[in-house]
């Protein structure tokens, strides 16, 4: 119990009366004094049962109208104060909702006499995360506001989930064609359009034209198909890159919402099937998060909160370099393949002019490439990775295309450890204003379509493409003089 400032004042007045009815000698004013003092006691001792009795019977509940949204996204939050017998003490409710939610709460009051009151609030919440409503605190008062204490009451303390707002009009395939079956999902022992490479068999009338084996057509001199399969005994690694590329885009549509899209499919498939998943998320200055292989039900929870939480690393920088070429279609920066360099030093070496003279040395070391991309976050992080001892070892590297050299490398590390799935989101369809020229936009996609496939071309290795379904149809579209890319 505390006593309120009106007490203090009373009493003080109280102490002063006093002191001069002894100092002028007038016991009738000291009587009257003595009785605002017992009156002072019998509003403390009114104060006090009515408390007790209130205590008993005060129940207070919070409700969300959601345990889980997303970003940006209204939540209602409602708050609920009975107390039987309340008598004659006003109550007020004060609620402590999370220092990330946007909104307010006014607090609830119960006045004298009441038996229950109620409020509902709005909340929107501009982060992703887990986020944990407190306790509730009531105050409680007399009629005449001499007395006030703060109680505790049990309540319910919800929490709320966010995740960030997925892309509405996701693409993943190959060359423009969707693939046929949820990324991330997969049957033991079924063979079909899954991800995993099981066997070749002849190619029978109604298969589809993207999955004839090539290479095994070539050798076989008989056109064969390529079934896939997924192994239920597996353990998947997911490599997030969010460095500052992947901020290109919308908000709620960026590189990175659908790069993140991907991601959280696997988990979510991992949820239900108990699988046991890593995750390792990368930004510019190296690993932003480490999670190793589980399938317990909380480790797969506070992946998912990571990734929903994860942002660009160097955003700000990626938004003025954005804003700098706004309204042009950049072209993405190939390396030179190793390949390409050591056959140049061969012809720079057989070659006795000035100008092959100067321009040897820069060829001279064509493995120099290598270590240079050795200290590449990307690449540093696969790399580090053990190799697992039994059983089957996915390796899914989430990204977009702008590191090609590194990307290209940190693939061929990963496949010595087993299958390796890339999603890969193409710049193409996420620069700024980057559909206002659909020529050169088609030209990069095409650019894009033809590394995308090289990676496929590696042993293990399956790349996908991962954006805005809409943007992809415009640009197939929107080029009838041009054969659209498919998937050979």
């Amino acid at each position: 119990m505390r006593p309120t400032r009106r007490f203090w004042v009373l009493a003080a007045l109280a102490v002063v009366a006093g002191a001069w009815a002894v100092t002028i000698g007038r016991p009738a004013l000291l009587v009257g004094v003595c009785g605002v003092c017992a009156w002072l006691l019998a509003q403390q001792y009114r104060f006090l049962v009515a408390l007790r009795g209130t205590a008993a019977s005060l129940e207070v509940s919070q409700r969300c109208s959601t345990a889980r949204t997303v970003t940006d996204a209204a939540t209602y939050f409602t708050v609920t104060a009975r107390a039987e017998s309340a008598g004659s003490l006003a109550l007020t409710v004060d609620a402590d909702p999370p220092v990330a939610a946007d909104g307010s709460v006014e607090p609830l009051r119960l006045e004298p006499g009441g038996a229950e009151a109620r409020g509902t609030f709005e909340f929107s919440w501009p982060v992703a995360g887990t986020f944990g409503f407190g306790a509730p605190t009531v105050t409680a008062r007399d009629r005449l506001g001499l007395f006030e204490q703060r109680l505790r009451p049990s309540a319910e303390r919800p929490t709320v989930t966010v995740e960030a707002r997925r892309p509405q009009t996701v693409h993943v395939g190959e060359g423009g064609d969707p693939i046929t079956a949820g990324f991330g999902d997969h049957e033991s022992g079924q063979a079909g359009r899954g991800l995993e490479p099981a066997e070749v068999r002849k190619y029978v009338a109604g298969d589809a034209v993207r999955r004839i084996d090539w290479k095994a057509t070539a050798r076989l001199n008989e056109t064969h198909v390529r079934e896939f399969t997924s192994q239920t005994d597996r353990e998947t690694h997911l490599f997030v890159d969010h460095r500052a590329g992947t901020a290109d885009g919308s908000p709620g549509e960026s590189n990175l919402d659908y790069a993140r899209h991907v991601a959280l499919a696997f988990v979510d498939h991992a949820e239900e099937s108990s699988e046991r998943v890593g995750c390792q998320t990368v930004g510019d200055e190296g690993l932003t998060g480490v999670f190793e292989p589980r399938a317990d039900m909380e480790h797969l929870r506070q992946i998912r909160r990571h990734l929903n939480a994860v942002t660009p690393t160097g955003a700000a920088e990626s938004e003025a370099v954005g804003d700098r070429n706004a309204g042009r279609v950049r072209a993405p920066q190939t390396p030179t393949a190793p390949e390409r360099v050591r056959a140049t030093s061969q012809r720079l070496a057989g070659d006795g002019s000035a100008f092959a003279s100067r321009l040897g040395p820069f060829f001279d070391r064509p493995d120099a490439y290598v270590r240079a991309i050795s200290d590449r976050p990307l690449f540093r992080a696969v790399d580090a990775e053990p190799p697992r001892m039994a059983g089957v070892q996915w390796t899914v590297i989430v990204t977009d295309d702008e590191r090609r050299t590194e990307l290209r490398e940190t693939v061929k590390r990963a496949s010595d450890r087993g299958p390796v799935l890339v999603f890969l989101t193409p710049t193409a369809l996420f620069e700024p204003g980057g559909l206002d020229d659909i020529d050169a936009a088609y030209d990069a996609y095409l650019d894009f379509e033809e590394f995308r496939r090289d990676l496929s071309t590696l042993s293990g290795v399956t790349a996908f493409e991962v954006g805005p379904a809409d943007r992809l149809s415009t640009v197939l579209a929107n080029a009838p003089d041009r054969r659209a890319v498919r998937q050979q």
